[in-house]
């Protein structure tokens, strides 16, 4: 395996409050509320998997999810849950943390951690790399703009030249690995990120690009 460098991103949550009892047809509007922000949570978790494993990439979501009250001066809902992402011949299970702003009615932001590595993969075999068309730089490049579409104001995106690792499992898949550190804005500290880079080796193509923590 050859060694090369990476850097990633991961989502500040923030504390859970408690909220004032409600009755009546404020409950009403509160179940309203938790359902619509589970909804759109659910949809940007298909987005992200779309951005990061290519369009095919789907996912099937393996528990309820649960909704709590953001912060008591913001009008944000948390939502948490659990998945399985499929995408080609693999499968793997993952989870997933969202906020959901109550007055714009938008996802402000989501997050995926995959919790285990692939239950079922096609049949490979280990080759040494090809590393003629492989190019850290586009996978860096192409790790940068997954960040920036899931957090628009990232902010200090820097990746860690020493943690780079190339393996090559078919003559037409590469696989590069690493870790960096960015802030999902100027706002916030600057966190740790992994990211894996499908890509073409006898070409240079990124085909997918995945983030974790």
């Amino acid at each position: 395996m050859t060694r090369l460098p990476v850097a990633w991103v991961l989502a500040a949550v923030s504390g859970l409050a408690l909220a004032a009892p409600a009755s009546g047809p404020a409950l009403a509007n509160a179940a309203t509320g938790t359902s619509d922000a589970a909804a759109a949570c659910q949809r940007a978790v298909q987005d992200t998997l779309r951005d990061t494993r290519g369009s095919a990439a789907t996912a099937s979501f393996t528990s309820p999810a649960v909704t709590a009250p953001g912060p008591a001066d913001a009008a944000e809902v948390h939502v948490r849950g659990t998945g399985q992402a499929r995408a080609a011949n693999s499968s793997r299970p993952f989870s997933y943390t969202c906020n959901f702003d109550t007055r714009s009615g938008t996802v402000a932001g989501v997050v995926l951690r995959h919790v285990g590595g692939p239950e079922q993969a096609a049949p490979t075999r280990a080759i040494e790399p090809d590393l003629s068309q492989v190019s850290p730089a586009a996978c860096e490049s192409a790790a940068a703009e997954a960040l920036k579409r899931r957090w628009p104001g990232v902010a200090g995106i820097s990746f860690v030249t020493e943690t780079r690792q190339l393996s090559q499992q078919a003559s037409d898949l590469a696989s590069l690995r690493g870790q960096g550190t960015a802030a999902p804005s100027v706002r916030d500290p600057a966190t740790h990120f992994s990211y894996d880079c499908e890509i073409d080796p006898r070409n240079g193509r990124i085909v997918g690009v995945r983030i974790g923590d």
